[in-house]
């Protein structure tokens, strides 16, 4: 049996420098930002101006991470409940159902995903009025 040198397992290591003059397919977070992307479920937003406090937000949660809360500020004057949506974001799987049954659409879902806080009381969440 002849010695034969392995020129493929001697090579091969250093086919990896090729990838340190590549371009990275990574961000650089802070500074640069992704686009956009229409329709991705983002932050919860709630036109308090079209909420009528129905709660079907709440019913349809399958997490139970919305809950009816007393309204701060102006609401809708047909909201005879006076509660607005309050979504706890350490529960939320961002499926979007409660948007889908929102009858009077005052709920909906923006571009905005980053929020870091070390305190867990934070992410319950009172959407933003827009």
């Amino acid at each position: 049996m002849a010695w034969t040198p392995d020129v493929k397992g001697l090579i091969q290591p250093f086919t990896a420098l090729k990838s340190s003059v590549e371009q990275p397919y990574t961000l650089n977070y802070p500074v640069e930002k992704r686009q956009d992307v229409t329709g991705y479920r983002g932050f919860h937003v709630n036109s308090l101006a079209l909420c009528v406090g129905c709660g079907n937000c709440q019913e349809i949660c399958m997490n139970e991470a919305i809950d009816m809360v007393e309204a701060t500020g102006e609401i809708n004057p047909k909201n005879a409940s006076g509660l607005v949506p309050r979504i706890d974001y350490g529960r939320c799987c961002w499926c979007g159902l409660c948007t889908d049954v929102c009858g009077p659409d005052s709920l909906r879902m923006e571009g905005d995903y980053t929020y870091v806080s070390a305190d867990a009381d934070s992410f319950l969440y009172m959407p933003k009025d827009r």
